[in-house]
């Protein structure tokens, strides 16, 4: 089974940074959700790497994409959708 997870942050910008980690929660239900939801409300997004520690503040970032989606999300999330350009 393959753990490793995509983080695409789009930055207001119009830059982008890719990133691949190991899956970091076990816990597909309450862990995570309360997980996302703590990262949601906080204002800045804590991502280390091999040599360094990057520190995003929310406000700089347009919107992030999680790849493969989590099987657990947020309650009102939209399921099933097709983006359509």
């Amino acid at each position: 089974m393959n753990d490793e997870k995509h983080l695409v942050i789009h930055f207001n910008n119009g830059q982008k940074m890719a990133l691949a980690f190991p899956a970091q929660i076990r816990d597909q239900g309450a862990g995570l959700l309360e997980a996302f939801k703590r990262i949601m409300e906080a204002d800045k997004l804590a991502i280390q790497t091999d040599d360094r520690l990057l520190v995003i503040p929310w406000a700089s970032v347009q919107h992030i994409e999680f790849s493969p989606p989590p099987a657990t999300t947020p309650f009102g999330t939209i399921h099933k959708a097709r983006i359509v350009e």
